[in-house]
């Protein structure tokens, strides 16, 4: 004898297969939407670290450069009095995409320098007696010498780096 379902029961099944599926469903876009979010964080690191690189690689050629430059004797920026010592506002501007101002020197995009846009100014800061902190290939060195800023500015988008440096040169 076989027992007949009662009729309430029909179309129970699916019902709560679709609560099943709608809640599949909501976890799935969640997952979705968190993998994207986490992909975006991390392209933004690498952009901030492509940008940090590219003005590193930039400073040590700049210095590389002026070791050579002064070494050849050729000519070097004179020492900066008052307000053209100062770095202008529009270096740390993020919407600024263009020159950070008067006196800077764009370094052509290329691999090495991570196809950034980089740009850099060499300011004299004039002479000092006894330069503080200063090593040479073999020994400290104590004697006069002659101090330059770099500062390099590095940007894609709206990522910007800024680094600066003291560079030594030494009268001898």
């Amino acid at each position: 004898m076989v027992k007949e379902q009662p009729q309430d029961q029909q179309g129970s099944a699916l019902i709560v297969s679709l609560v099943f599926l709608l809640l599949l469903t909501l976890v799935s876009v969640a997952g979705i939407k968190s993998s994207t979010g986490q992909e975006r964080m991390a392209a933004n690191v690498k952009l901030k670290i492509d940008s940090f690189q590219a003005a590193e690689s930039a400073l040590r050629l700049i210095q590389h450069q002026l070791a050579l430059a002064t070494s050849n004797n050729k000519p070097l920026p004179k020492p900066c009095t008052g307000a053209s010592c100062n770095t202008n506002d529009a270096v740390f501007d993020l919407d600024s995409t263009g020159t950070p101002g008067a006196g800077w020197v764009q370094i052509p995009r290329s691999a090495a320098i991570n196809n950034m846009e980089v740009w850099y100014r060499i300011t004299s800061l004039g002479e000092t007696l006894a330069p503080a902190n200063t090593v040479s290939a073999n020994t400290a060195y104590e004697g006069p010498g002659n101090l330059y800023r770099i500062v390099v500015v590095s940007f894609l988008g709206s990522t910007r780096t800024v680094l600066e440096s003291v560079y030594v040169h030494y009268a001898v």
